[in-house]
């Protein structure tokens, strides 16, 4: 039992990290080509920033309804690049005021809450559960790619897969929003650990095992059309770049 769920977690925690690095790299990629065609930084992030715009007015609403949801005064809310004094270009931001760590922990994770329920509505994985898809080990199997390719035979895919890219490319946590966030996880790790070496783990997840492995399953059917989506976009944008550096003569230097 145990071993079932742990490799379904082990597998959402691959495909969140794959996710985070590809939404990522896309950005700045986006960025880099903008720039080989104008010369110009500001246009080249405001270009990205258009083309993320609705995701990142998803992110910041997301900080906005949850910290109205906790009762912590809003002081600011924003959706518009800016550069940082350290340098970085931040698409957006909701300043808040009055917060405790548990409430700016729930506050920096909204967007992610928020983005992952929008891709498991857009996948309608509510209303055919991806069977075992958050097991790692099904990736590698024609029934696993079977049980995706549902998704593109639906006469709506291609705008619900557009929406999926755009959503999941503005949900991760920025560096300050992860930051109130790093004590809960290290606590809830240790917590886990105790948990296992005292063995009350299969009795606290017995009654929970089978909702546990749905919303796993669930879960992973959301990230992986994300994922999908994602390097479909990294390998266009990957191509254009290095299409347009050999026309023009010129490279992007990424730091």
């Amino acid at each position: 039992m145990l071993v079932d769920l742990v490799h379904r977690l082990i597998g959402l925690i691959v495909l969140v990290l794959i996710l985070a690095r590809l939404s990522s790299w896309i950005s700045i990629h986006l960025q880099g080509i903008a720039f080989l065609l104008t010369r110009n930084q500001n246009i080249a992030t405001f270009f990205m920033f258009l083309i993320l715009a609705p995701g990142v007015f998803v992110h910041e609403l997301s900080h906005w309804l949850m910290a109205r949801l906790l009762g912590v005064p809003v002081r600011g809310f924003r959706v518009w690049p800016k550069r940082t004094k350290g340098g970085n270009i931040q698409m957006g931001a909701v300043e808040v005021r009055g917060a405790g760590p548990l409430s700016l922990a729930l506050i920096g994770v909204a967007p992610f809450v928020v983005g992952t329920v929008i891709l498991v509505v857009l996948g309608g994985w509510l209303q055919a559960r991806p069977q075992g898809l958050a097991d790692w080990r099904l990736w590698f199997s024609a029934e696993g790619w079977q049980t995706l390719s549902g998704f593109f035979h639906q006469s709506s895919w291609p705008w619900r897969f557009y929406a999926i890219w755009l959503i999941s490319n503005s949900m991760m946590p920025s560096a300050s929003d992860r930051d109130p966030l790093n004590p809960l996880l290290a606590g809830f790790l240790l917590l886990a650990v105790v948990a296992y070496f005292a063995g009350i783990t299969p009795k606290v997840l017995g009654p929970l095992y089978g909702p546990l492995l749905n919303l796993f399953d669930i879960l992973a059917g959301a990230f992986l059309l994300a994922v999908i989506g994602n390097v479909v976009v990294a390998s266009l944008l990957f191509v254009t770049e290095r299409a347009l550096g050999f026309l023009l003569g010129v490279h992007v230097q990424y730091s």
